[in-house]
């Protein structure tokens, strides 16, 4: 039987390598902005997607396949 914390750890631990790719990806966009896109980009996901990766880099990679127009129309928002 899993903990409970150890599911919420596990995805707290694939949301920041999500996070950390994201943000190393969108070097484009001005500093100030960044944190805020990349928050923008993540919450794209599903929240199935989370549970069903292995990484959080699956993930976001999978974001940027399926949610490709919406992902570039946050980064022209941006400035990008």
């Amino acid at each position: 039987m899993k903990k409970p914390g150890t599911d919420r750890a596990r995805l707290a631990d694939k949301m920041a390598d999500a996070r950390e790719l994201c943000m190393s990806r969108i070097r484009m966009v001005p500093r100030e902005k960044r944190e805020a896109v990349a928050d923008a980009i993540l919450a794209l996901a599903d929240p199935e997607w989370w549970e069903l990766r292995h990484k959080g880099t699956e993930v976001f990679l999978l974001i940027l396949e399926l949610r490709k127009d919406v992902v570039l129309r946050i980064l022209r928002d941006a400035g990008a």
